[in-house]
């Protein structure tokens, strides 16, 4: 979960920097060439990208993973009726994106004939690949090499109207080798090797209508998701995935088959409403579903030395309802106050037939598990109110509410003995909060605000439960010239009964843009993220029950981003930027000193200092009217402290000509 937060704030950090390729120059004039009764707008970038990597490629391959070849790196084509009255369609846009080998290809396509018919439909592939956690010195034994492919199409007749009609349909597959591993026969067992052949499947359909009745907008949709999962495993014959010559693979087991599939339905309606008026403004959704869900998982393994054979059968069929609806109502009674309220509910249940069984030849016994019936139910209320005392200050005051209950029936056999353990919580959440904004001059604006919140009884020991959130945001904006800075500080105290949490995060961020003129912009922005956190942890070592330990993680993430683009003469555009990602910890230059009173074994994983950076260039030259060449070169490094065998380096590049026809 860490590496994933770090994962993401590195996308976040490089969603502020134009990617090296494809070029954001487009071939051709914007605006267009006239063919008979349309204006025709195209450009097609092609060209060559090339990387050399060193280091951990597994780990490159699941962050970046660009290689070598000839690609389609991007096209854009735009379609418009002059008059607004074409024969067969009035618009037509179709963007691709990465055609040709890339990792992450996609198209959109959009036609339109006006107050006629609309046709979106988007499409995309992304080869993933994960390498798991390495452990061991290395020799990691997980591995995911998989390519998900989803598409979306939806039609909508009559557009313009007040009486719309939707259809739709969107797919999503996933289908790749991987490796896995599991402990056979028991917590001192050997690990073997598994291989699964991946194959899971969604579908959607959907049919829907949009209307208006006494003023007010209805859209309803009713749909129908398809799911399967057939993904199995068997003992992988060829060894373990990474693993060194000091990591052979366990003897012992002869046989090992797992066989798992899941397959599941789940009609649906969804409605919404929308009325407004000239105080208040109304609006309403409300959706059920009604999943079912089947399955089954058969596992058998065989050894031979010592003689031993487990049967593991888990099976079930369940229903899941779910039912939601949320009513929002804000009301204006004079140009300055507005009074928001806002009411949701939320009922989801599990109910069905589960059974759990597992044999073992060796102890002669059989452990079997039922489980009956999950059920959540959720009712919130917040009420906002917002007040323009005058144009230079203004103030805000919100209340929230909701109320959760949770019941869980399970029947569990051991022995020949069947006992059933229900349970039942409930919490509450009351939270209020206040805020002011004020601008002092009018380049200038500050917002403040605060929020104080109680759970009476928090569902996981993570959960919110005394917690207080103070923020801030200052903003200076002269015609080209932009400048802001935030700061947000969470602090939650949770208590339950095996354990206690408590936990607090800052956020430091300012950022900024220039100008000066056409052609020469400036975006620069950095970020400090701390998070601290310890829980109480009570464990098993040895067949010896350890308790009153507590665990501490703490991280310190500074993020940067620096970016410039200049255009010469109108007919060449740079541009460079930069975006640099760490995580500082707690300081400590190695895994086996840590702080808290957990053994060195969980200090080495109570902070995770890391370290991503990747700079970068493009150049794009307008040779004619209609060509352009286009050269980019990015460079990513990331490194873990703790360890050297995750850490890669990547030149990466490309050369293309964007051209238009």
């Amino acid at each position: 979960m860490r590496i994933i937060a770090l994962l993401l704030l590195v996308l976040c950090a490089l969603d502020a920097q134009v990617p090296v390729a494809p070029s954001p120059d487009l071939a051709g004039e914007p605006r267009g060439e006239n063919v008979q009764n349309y204006n025709i707008v195209n450009s097609f970038e092609t060209g060559y990208r090339y990387g050399t990597v060193g280091g951990n490629i597994e780990q490159y391959r699941s962050s970046v993973n660009y290689g070598d070849g000839i690609r389609l790196l991007g096209s854009s084509l735009l379609v418009n009726s002059k008059d607004g009255h074409g024969r067969l369609f009035d618009h037509i846009s179709l963007s691709t994106q990465g055609l040709g080998n890339d990792p992450y290809e996609s198209v959109a396509l959009s036609i339109q004939k006006n107050r006629m018919y609309r046709y979106d439909m988007g499409w995309r592939q992304n080869d993933y690949f994960n390498p798991g956690l390495v452990t061991a010195g290395g020799g990691g034994q997980h591995l995911l090499d998989t390519q998900n492919r989803m598409q979306d199409h939806n039609l909508t007749l009559f557009p313009q109207s007040n009486l719309k009609f939707f259809a739709g349909f969107s797919a999503n597959s996933q289908s790749g080798p991987g490796y896995s591993s599991i402990q056979l026969f028991d917590g001192t067992g050997n690990i073997f090797p598994l291989f699964s052949n991946v194959r899971r499947v969604w579908r959607e359909y959907r049919l829907g209508n949009e209307f208006r009745v006494f003023g007010i907008r209805v859209n309803w949709t009713h749909g129908w998701e398809d799911f399967k999962d057939d993904t199995g495993a068997t003992l992988a014959t060829g060894g373990v995935p990474g693993a060194t010559p000091s990591e052979p693979v366990p003897a012992g087991l002869n046989s090992f088959h797992a066989s798992d599939p899941n397959h599941g339905t789940n009609p649906y309606w969804r409605a919404a409403i929308f009325a407004d008026r000239e105080l208040f403004h109304l609006n309403g959704r409300f959706t059920y579903s009604g999943g079912r869900n089947a399955f089954v998982v058969d596992e058998s393994a065989q050894a031979s030395s010592p003689a031993r054979i487990q049967n593991v059968v888990t099976l079930g069929n369940a229903d899941r309802p779910v039912a939601t609806g949320n009513l929002n109502l804000s009301f204006t009674p004079t140009s300055k106050l507005t009074i928001a309220n806002s009411t949701s509910v939320h009922n989801v249940r599990t109910l069905g037939d589960s059974f759990f069984a597992q044999f073992d030849s060796q102890t002669q016994t059989t452990t079997a598990l039922f489980y009956n019936y999950l059920g959540i139910r959720t009712v919130a209320n917040d009420t906002n109110l917002n007040y323009q005392v005058s144009p230079l200050w203004g103030f805000m005051a919100g209340y929230h509410y909701s109320n959760r209950l949770i019941i869980f029936q399970k029947q569990f056999t051991f022995a020949g003995a069947t006992s059933s353990d229900p349970a039942e919580q409930s919490n509450q959440l009351r939270a209020g909060e206040v805020g002011v904004r004020f601008a002092p001059w009018k380049p200038l604006s500050v917002l403040l605000g605060a929020e104080i919140g109680a759970n009476s009884h928090p569902f996981t020991p993570i959960a919110g439960a005394d917690y207080h959130a103070l923020s801030g945001r200052v903003q200076y904006r002269v015609k080209t010239f932009r400048l802001a800075a935030a700061v947000n500080a969470d602090y939650n105290s949770n208590s339950v009964s095996l354990t206690s949490y408590a936990a607090q995060s800052r956020t430091y961020s300012a950022s900024g843009s220039w100008t000066p003129r056409d052609g020469f912009t400036l975006d620069a922005g950095f970020s400090r993220a701390h998070t601290y956190t310890i829980g109480g942890i009570a464990y098993f070592l040895d067949q010896q029950l350890l308790q009153n330990q507590s665990s501490i993680y703490l991280s310190n993430i500074n993020s940067l981003y620096v970016s410039v683009r200049y255009e010469i003469r109108r007919r060449i555009d740079v541009y460079a930027g930069y975006t640099g990602v760490q995580d500082l910890g707690d300081g400590r230059g190695t895994a086996t000193a840590g702080v808290g009173s957990a053994p060195a074994l969980f200090q080495a994983v109570q902070t995770f200092p890391v370290a991503f950076q990747s700079p970068m260039a493009r150049v794009s030259v307008k040779i004619n009217g209609k060509l352009r060449w286009n050269a980019g070169y990015q460079y990513y490094a990331y490194r873990q402290d703790f360890t050297s065998l995750l850490g890669y380096r990547a030149n990466t590049g490309y050369t293309s000509l964007s051209f238009s026809f």
